[in-house]
């Protein structure tokens, strides 16, 4: 009876060990010497991607992104155990890349043996060799059982974190996120930081095209507005305005249909694409709302006057944002809605017409001999 009583508790304290959180810098759980891994659907480079900066949320989206949809079914191919759980969430939870489709829980519970011997597997396999397999798959740090491990701290192992406890986080670089690394191309990635912000204090632009580079040119606010800025997850008379104006479901909740519908009309009007109902948005939206805009007082001759005098030295150009643009679109004439300081193709098109018809070169870029025009065809 003893020994079988002592041969409990050795379970128990084993099972204790496997369980429970580990020291600071080994993993969360214990890891297989040779982990079983996905198999990838490529060849492999003998190269490996660049591991990933830390790249928090930036914009905010509630699309799944490829790459992660991609690895989230091999890995339950692979394993076959655990639950799919969720990769995007609202964006009103704090800075989560879940808020980008960029971040997949997968519900392995570390409680029950076959699914935490899954997540050993996957983990193991990730993240040996310094991470080179997260690298290839983009993967910007894991979160299990109260530790985190990330790819841009990789030399320093596991850290301690918060639970966890039910499920694997893994978040991606944006390239990893997008599909566009060797586990999927067969091909060596580059970093891809990801969306850039236009206006101060809004989300960032979401886009299909990775940015090696710097961001463009931001911008202040150039039209505020009395209504609070509002974006996927929230809930509210706020929204419900914002559905009654853009004609869909008045359902209060800032749902997929109203993203879409947000989205749809910050493209047909010259408007940052953030998806959100922030200050650019609700100004073409809600005209009656505004309370502060940079050409207040000034009306189509006024804004080319002063666009004559400010601004014909240095080009405006597409995707430029800022004072000098909403002066232009001002002076073009545009409707109400589409003056919004931010130069993209609804502004382009103006532009291109405008050169059409005073014999300049169509390159959509306003210089001095734009001014003069737009001077000219009041005379």
């Amino acid at each position: 009876m003893r020994r079988l009583l002592l041969a409990s508790a050795s379970f128990v304290a084993v099972s204790a060990l496997l369980v429970s959180p580990a020291a600071a810098g080994d993993p969360p759980i214990t890891l297989p010497s040779s982990p079983k891994g996905p198999t990838p659907p490529v060849t492999l480079p003998s190269g490996v991607d660049p591991a990933s900066p830390y790249l928090p949320q930036a914009s905010c989206s509630p699309i799944d992104m490829p790459g992660v949809v991609k690895l989230r079914a091999l890995v339950l191919k692979t394993y076959g155990e655990g639950g799919a759980g969720a990769i995007h969430h609202g964006c009103t939870e704090g800075v989560s890349e879940h808020s980008e489709g960029r971040a997949w829980d997968w519900m392995v519970d570390v409680g029950d043996k076959s699914e935490r011997a899954a997540a050993a597997n996957f983990i193991g396999w990730a993240t040996a060799n310094s991470g080179r397999n997260a690298r290839r798959l983009g993967i910007m740090y894991i979160i299990y059982n109260k530790k985190i491990w990330a790819i841009y701290r990789a030399s320093d192992g596991w850290r301690t974190s918060s639970d966890h406890t039910d499920h694997v986080h893994i978040s991606f670089s944006w390239n990893g996120a997008r599909g566009n690394t060797s586990f999927w191309t067969g091909k060596v990635g580059t970093i891809d930081l990801g969306p850039c912000m236009r206006f101060t204090g809004t989300y960032g632009v979401r886009t299909s095209v990775p940015r090696a580079g710097a961001c463009p040119s931001s911008s202040g606010k150039v039209k505020r507005t009395s209504l609070i800025d509002r974006q996927y997850g929230t809930t509210g008379a706020t929204v419900a305005k914002a559905q009654a104006l853009l004609g869909v479901p008045k359902s209060s909740r800032f749902d997929g249909p109203t993203w879409k519908a947000v989205s749809a009309y910050q493209r047909a009007h010259d408007i940052p694409y953030t998806g959100v109902l922030d200050q650019p948005t609700w100004a073409s939206l809600s005209p009656s709302s505004v309370t502060a805009s940079v050409v207040s007082g000034y009306g189509r001759d006024a804004a080319i006057a002063y666009g004559l005098e400010h601004f014909s030295t240095r080009p405006i150009k597409q995707v430029d944002v800022g004072t000098q643009v909403l002066f232009l679109q001002t002076a073009l004439g545009m409707p109400g809605a589409d003056r919004n300081g931010y130069f993209n193709t609804v502004t382009l098109a103006r532009v291109k017409k405008l050169q059409a018809s005073a014999g300049l070169t169509q390159d959509g870029v306003v210089r001095a001999e734009e001014w003069q025009a737009m001077a000219a065809a009041l005379q």
